[in-house]
């Protein structure tokens, strides 16, 4: 018994700088992996509509200063929406020039049945905007819609999310 006490004495101090060390590897991995997002974030739309205008602006801040994955636009829509895609642009403020992409999302489908996941008279649709995207925390992006409508009805809730590469 006393062996291992004398056993015990001389490996714990090493048992905890290893373990130490391992909680900060660990950490330091998963510091911009999944399994979440990294950032999130959603806009509530006035109920008389978005503007051709109105650009939506987020401020997205991730633990570490530049983090790489997938940038994804989603939106909330109700049955007010008059059709079946919703165009977008983006534009990314990232120090030098903004860098601007379109996406369309499809909203329904040929027969008009809403294509996203829902409850009731709300769904929610997403899509990727950029793959293997580099992000510098805290860089603006923004989201507005480029439909041919002076003001969209049937949108609630425009967001972006970033989901962060697998380490």
């Amino acid at each position: 018994m006393r062996q291992i006490r004398d056993i015990y004495r001389r490996i714990a101090p090493r048992l905890i700088v290893a373990a130490g060390l391992s909680v900060m590897l660990l950490s330091a991995m998963t510091a911009c992996s999944p399994p979440g997002n990294d950032y999130a974030g959603y806009a509530d739309l006035p109920e008389e509509g978005w503007q051709y205008g109105d650009t939506l602006w987020f401020e997205a801040v991730h633990p570490d200063s530049v983090c790489r994955g997938r940038l994804v636009v989603g939106v909330r829509h109700d049955n007010g929406f008059p059709f079946t895609s919703l165009w977008l642009e983006t534009t990314v403020e990232d120090g030098g020039r903004p860098r601007t992409d379109t996406l369309e999302i499809r909203l329904a489908d040929s027969f008009g049945s809403w294509t996203g996941r829902g409850i009731g008279a709300s769904f929610q649709a997403s899509d990727t905007v950029a793959r293997s995207f580099s992000h510098r925390s805290g860089s603006r992006i923004g989201v507005r819609h480029i439909m041919r409508a002076d003001t969209l009805r049937g949108v609630t809730q425009a967001g972006i999310f970033f989901v962060p590469e697998a380490l």
